[in-house]
């Protein structure tokens, strides 16, 4: 809602539309600024959030893979590859949306029959199933991982979008109006005094 001051005709009726729009403007600022405290709040948790489910992330593979290299040993490498070629080599995931302060971000959820089943007979070794049921476990999380950090970066992008707002409002909007409602009240009182002194004098001819 720019306005050019020197483009406003000075008069009452566009001196009281501006003071409508100023108020409504300033309405319009203080709930964009309740929205970037709302904003930064979530984020700080969402952030710290991310870090621990990282962590988390992190300690679970490295723990699973350390499982299954043990799997490994016990079993050797050409029955490990063997039991991989029999199962799926990949895993469906389900993309769907929420919205979160305006803003729709990705939930991602695994699709649970697409996960291989490790079928334990007695060439398997029981760490290549717990190694299994560990990276499953560990997977389920990197997707939430995943979704976290995508919405992140979209209340990330709105945060910004919202202070820029709040920046044109404080650098554009609001001078420009307050400039048009200045000079068009020092117009109006010109014109009043002028008219003041008009009568005045049309009072002292008469007498």
């Amino acid at each position: 809602m720019a306005v050019d001051p020197r483009k406003v005709l000075p008069t009452k009726i566009n001196l009281i539309r501006l003071r409508r729009e100023h108020r409504v403007i300033k309405r319009i600022r203080k709930v964009l600024e309740e929205k970037r405290s709302a904003l930064i709040l979530y984020v700080r948790n969402m952030i710290e959030e991310y870090e621990a489910l990282y962590k988390s992330v992190s300690k679970e593979l490295e723990e699973a893979y350390k499982v299954y290299e043990r799997a490994l040993i016990q079993a050797g490498y050409e029955r490990v590859a063997q039991v991989a070629v029999s199962h799926p080599q990949s895993l469906r995931v389900e993309v769907g949306r929420r919205i979160m302060f305006a803003v729709k971000v990705p939930t991602i959820d695994v699709v649970g029959e697409s996960i291989p089943r490790i079928e334990t007979v007695y060439e398997t070794p029981p760490s290549l199933t717990i190694a299994h049921d560990m990276l499953k476990k560990a997977f389920e999380k990197y997707l939430k991982l995943v979704e976290l950090e995508y919405a992140l970066r979209r209340l990330l992008e709105e945060l910004k979008n919202t202070q820029r707002l709040i920046n044109a409002i404080d650098n554009v909007v609001l001078p420009n109006l307050e400039k048009a409602i200045k000079q068009i009240r020092l117009v109006l009182e010109e014109r009043e005094r002028e008219e003041f002194l008009r009568m005045k004098m049309i009072k002292k001819k008469l007498r």
